[in-house]
C-alpha cells in the first residue's frame, strides 16, 4: 500500500524518519513545508495517471491487457485512489533534494574541504522515477 509522506503527526514523522534518517524532525513546520512542496511538485510533474490504479491501467492498455486490470489490482492489494508507488518514492527523494537545496550556501554548494555539489530540485533522477522512459512490463501478465 502506497501513501503519501506527511508530517502531520508523530506517526507520520516516524514513518518519514524510518525512510530518511536525516529528516529534520525537530522543526515540524519546516518538515511540513518540505513534505507538502515535494508532493505538489511530484503531482504537478506526473502524467495524468497519478493513482496506482490509473498508472497500472495505463500500462495494461499499452500492452493490450486491459481485461486483466481487476486481477492485477487484486494481486497487488491496492486501494482505490492510492498514489502510485513510484510517485511516493519520488516524493521521498524530492523531500531530500529540497532539504539539501535549502542548506546550500550563496554559491549553491554544499560541502566542505573542497568537496561540494550543487543540489538541483526535481532533478533528472526524480523526474525519471515519476515518468520512466522505455518501461517494459515483465512477468506473468
Amino acid at each position: 500500500m502506497a501513501t503519501w509522506y506527511s508530517a502531520i503527526d508523530g506517526a507520520a514523522q516516524a514513518r518519514l524518519r524510518a525512510a530518511w534518517k536525516g529528516a529534520p524532525i525537530e522543526n515540524e513546520e519546516l518538515l511540513g513545508f518540505l513534505v507538502d512542496t515535494a508532493r505538489l511538485q511530484v503531482v504537478e510533474f506526473a502524467p495524468e495517471a497519478t493513482t496506482a490504479e490509473a498508472a497500472i491501467a495505463e500500462v495494461l492498455l499499452r500492452f493490450g491487457l486491459t481485461d486483466r486490470l481487476e486481477e492485477v489490482l487484486a494481486l497487488l492489494d491496492l486501494v482505490e485512489g492510492e498514489p502510485a508507488f513510484n510517485l511516493v518514492y519520488a516524493q521521498l527523494q524530492q523531500i531530500k533534494n529540497l532539504w539539501a537545496a535549502g542548506r546550500a550556501d550563496e554559491q549553491g554548494d554544499i560541502g566542505s574541504e573542497g568537496f561540494s555539489f550543487v543540489p538541483r530540485p526535481l532533478d533528472k533522477t526524480v523526474r525519471s522515477i515519476i515518468r520512466p522512459t522505455n518501461a517494459e512490463v515483465s512477468g506473468g501478465f
